[in-house]
């Protein structure tokens, strides 16, 4: 298991460089710059200036080094110094890489104060998601045609047909204009010390992880219960009622996890999707984290923020694909070999 491991860390390493490079180009072509935005009246001569001052002279080999190197190596001598107070060279000459937008804050910095928002909701969200979906696609297998996997189907149909945004914006209209249960508006700086604070954060994350789980929550129902269904009719399962197993031994042992397989794999590739939809739904509920500060970056021709995320998104993205590889071995050791 351990080999196997090390040849998916081992394949994600070039990935992720050459996903890195992709990225880093094409933005790096597109057209706009920091002085475009400055008024016409400001002198050439300070136009150069202000783009040698962000190193955009240099040949786009060394940018795209010196952009690499806020992941690898500014960021964990930053972390170190934090932890063990020792100072590693100076601080005020090291390279960082900066936003156009907001005038010279390190990108990694604004990454780091939006990404635990994000990753609360899509996070929540998605565990949600599969915890709710699987139980309930194999239940619905298990029942195949009857009142529970008719209901099921056509929920998992809505789920799958409505967008985020419609979603988002019919709960807002239901549970916090007319209900006024929850609140309509996600407070960011909410800081989380006490019981009332931490109910708080509860009720403003009902609403956005709802809209998000309840989405994605229905493809993974169909596969799971397509999956389950193929499981069922196999011989194995028959094999295992005729030796006169438990019927929900025959279900968790042997049904659940080959079921799992396929779904593993939607899982892994659906973080794409779900964040993707995170960014439309903060945008809704005022979610202050990455997908609104793309969006900002965006409108603004930020491209060292806009550079950032998308490689933070591609990060995470071939991370949780290598915990499927990783999944995929734990539930069939056929795999590994």
């Amino acid at each position: 298991m351990g080999q196997y491991i090390i040849r998916r860390i081992l394949t994600a390493i070039p990935t992720l460089l050459l996903i890195s490079l992709i990225i880093f180009l094409l933005l790096d072509m597109a057209p706009g710059d920091p002085s475009s935005n400055l008024p016409l009246s400001i002198p050439q001569e300070v136009r150069v200036r202000i783009r040698e001052s962000l190193g955009l002279d240099e040949p786009v080999h060394i940018r795209y080094v010196k952009w690499m190197n806020q992941f690898f190596i500014v960021e964990p001598i930053a972390a170190f110094e934090s932890v063990t107070g020792i100072q590693i060279g100076d601080s005020e000459n090291r390279l960082r890489i900066v936003s156009w937008l907001s005038r010279g804050v390190p990108v990694i910095d604004l990454i780091m104060q939006r990404l635990p928002q994000t990753l609360w909701v899509v996070g929540v969200s998605y565990v949600l998601s599969v915890l709710i979906a699987v139980p309930l696609g194999v239940l619905a297998a298990y029942r195949q045609n009857r009142l529970f996997d008719q209901i099921n189907s056509v929920i998992a149909v809505i789920g799958f047909s409505l967008p985020t945004f419609f979603t988002g914006l019919l709960v807002i209209l239901v549970f916090g204009v007319w209900l006024g249960w929850f609140p309509t508006i996600y407070n960011t700086t909410l800081v989380v010390n006490s019981w009332d604070t931490f109910v708080q954060q509860v009720r403003q994350m009902v609403l956005p992880v709802f809209v998000l789980t309840f989405f994605q929550m229905a493809a993974i129902n169909r596969f799971t219960r397509s999956s389950a269904l193929e499981n069922f009719k196999l011989d194995y399962v028959r094999t295992a009622r005729a030796k006169g197993l438990n019927e929900r031994v025959v279900i968790v042992r042997h049904v659940v996890r080959n079921s799992l397989i396929p779904v593993v794999t939607l899982v892994a590739l659906g973080i794409p999707g779900i964040f993707g939809g995170a960014i439309v739904t903060e945008q809704i509920f005022r979610v202050n984290g990455l997908g609104a500060l793309l969006i900002l970056a965006i409108q603004g021709n930020d491209v060292p923020v806009v550079q950032t995320t998308l490689f933070i998104f591609a990060v995470l993205v071939v991370f949780f694909n290598l915990i499927a590889d990783v999944l995929y071995g734990l539930l069939d050791p056929r795999i590994r070999y």
